[in-house]
């Protein structure tokens, strides 16, 4: 006689077979990085299994880091290659030290993109365009690597403008924080990673307009957009500063 828990188990071969055939569809292109997966009552139906054995698929995909589960909004496609579980979660450490730092952020570099504001010069003006479309190629191919080194660059490039050897020391350890962000990038939906560049682009115009205002609140803003969708994205808290930042930012 079967045990209940035996019962609602699907057999062993079943979630390897079904394993293999979500891993097929994501290799073929069915959804693209970024993309919520179908409701967990389609997706099973489509498949032919119940939804206990493809929530048990996709928890392993998870820890693999190819599908990000995220609490009341759905399943979302992370990586079309699976990889080891420990280079894709992060620990605690790593996630207070990650709202740590968009906090000190939040803190010091409105007032330092200001400051770059008043010294940037045209041609740093120009670095920073042909940077700002490099990184908007970037995102558009998912280019991890890219989009992580023109952030950085931006940034850098920022830092040199203030023309304080002193600002750009500061300003490099900051941006130390964005490393934590840049693997699960990709898993934020599409609309976020638009905001997020399109924050980027905000800061670029108040710079070459030398708008000292419009750079400050477009940097605050910025910050507060990727602290927002980080914290969605790992279900947690926003440090108290972030929180409350958030209505305020919506006046900018």
């Amino acid at each position: 006689m079967r045990t209940a828990s035996h019962h609602n188990q699907a057999p062993a071969g079943q979630e390897m077979k079904l394993d293999a055939q979500l891993v097929q569809m994501i290799s073929d292109g069915s959804w693209k990085v970024g993309e919520r997966l179908p409701a967990e009552r389609q997706l099973s139906a489509d498949l032919g299994v119940s939804r206990n054995t493809l929530r048990h698929v996709l928890k392993r995909l998870e820890t693999r880091g190819m599908v990000s589960i995220r609490k009341g909004s759905g399943c979302y496609l992370t990586s079309r290659e699976p990889h080891s579980h420990k280079t894709d979660l992060m620990d605690d450490d790593s996630v207070i030290n990650l709202m740590s730092r968009l906090e000190a952020a939040y803190l010091f570099l409105p007032e330092l993109v200001g400051l770059a504001a008043l010294r940037i010069d045209s041609l740093e003006v120009k670095k920073l365009e042909e940077i700002i479309s490099k990184l908007g190629s970037a995102i558009v191919e998912q280019d991890m690597n890219q989009i992580k080194a023109q952030t950085k660059k931006f940034f850098y490039k920022i830092a040199t403008a203030t023309d304080n050897p002193v600002v750009d020391e500061v300003v490099r350890s900051l941006c130390v924080s964005a490393s934590v962000v840049f693997p699960r990038f990709l898993s934020f939906p599409e609309d976020e990673r638009a905001k997020m560049f399109g924050d980027f682009v905000r800061i670029f115009r108040a710079l070459k307009d030398k708008n000292v205002e419009q750079a400050r609140c477009a940097t605050r803003r910025k910050i507060v957009n990727t602290a927002v969708a980080f914290s969605k994205l790992r279900n947690v808290p926003l440090s108290p500063v972030i929180a409350n930042a958030v209505q305020e930012e919506a006046r900018c």
